[in-house]
């Protein structure tokens, strides 16, 4: 599939009102494509990762001087490619 062929791309989530998500839930959806002509296409892949970061610094002073703390964190809660095509050509 060309990239000119294509007008414009949107995943819409199944739970549109709430798309926030808790371990274990099933996150479902559509795959909109918006297309100038047909192509034919043997594979589409979706990939997605939730992922979290987190820095604060604190400060405290010890007599006459500043002490600085520096914390960070990060988390990745999911990585995953899906296909939606493979295999055969298909026209769309």
């Amino acid at each position: 599939m060309k990239v000119g062929k294509i007008r414009g791309f949107d995943l819409v989530p199944d739970r549109v009102e709430d798309s926030v998500y808790t371990r274990g839930q099933v996150v479902a959806g559509r795959v909109l494509l918006d297309l100038r002509a047909a192509v034919r296409v043997r594979s589409l892949h979706i990939s997605a990762k939730g992922m979290a970061a987190v820095h604060w610094l604190e400060s405290r002073s010890i007599g006459m001087n500043t002490v600085y703390s520096d914390y960070s964190s990060y988390e990745t809660y999911f990585k995953k490619r899906q296909h939606v095509i493979r295999g055969q050509c298909v026209c769309v």
